[in-house]
């Protein structure tokens, strides 16, 4: 299907008065492009597009990068990209990217189960403690064999004889 350039800044007179949503359902509807036709096409759900056609940015799905939806679907308009761009700073948007917090796990806000540094450097303590204590304890242990009274007494009276 071959689609026609609808809106060009110098021949449509109200370009300037349109609103991006407004300018993109003129051009779909024009064409005689269905909603659902670019939904599927932009592989996003038809409620986003007619928000987005409704200038309720806002309410689309939050895991939409609506910069990257708006060119797309401009482009697939036939639209100009200088026109798209305009329209798109003209809603000075903030990418989703820069709003989500990103963390290793999918934990939410609660970091309790993330130790933090002062959890992890204790428990470096203890086990070093705990180490050198069996170190200790089976090194004294095994001197404790080796210090027998039984033997002494056996080797005195070895020498003795």
């Amino acid at each position: 299907m071959e689609h026609t350039l609808i809106i060009e800044k110098n021949t449509t007179p109200d370009y300037e008065q349109l609103t991006l949503g407004e300018m993109l359902r003129v051009n779909r509807e024009n064409l005689n492009i269905k909603i659902e036709e670019i939904a599927s096409f932009l592989k996003v759900r038809t409620s986003d597009i007619a928000l987005l056609e409704n200038n309720d940015i806002e309410k689309i799905a939050k895991n939409i990068y609506i910069p990257g939806l708006i060119k797309s679907y401009g482009k697939h308009l036939k639209i100009s990209a200088k026109i798209i761009d305009i329209k798109i700073q003209e809603l000075s948007l903030r990418s989703n990217v820069e709003v989500k917090k990103h963390i290793l796990l999918n934990i939410g806000d609660s970091r309790e189960l993330s130790p933090n540094k002062e959890t992890f450097f204790n428990s470096l303590i203890i086990s070093t403690i705990l180490f050198l204590f069996f170190v200790i304890f089976f090194s004294l242990e095994r001197k404790n064999e080796l210090i027998n009274t039984e033997n002494i007494i056996s080797d005195i009276q070895k020498i003795n004889n």
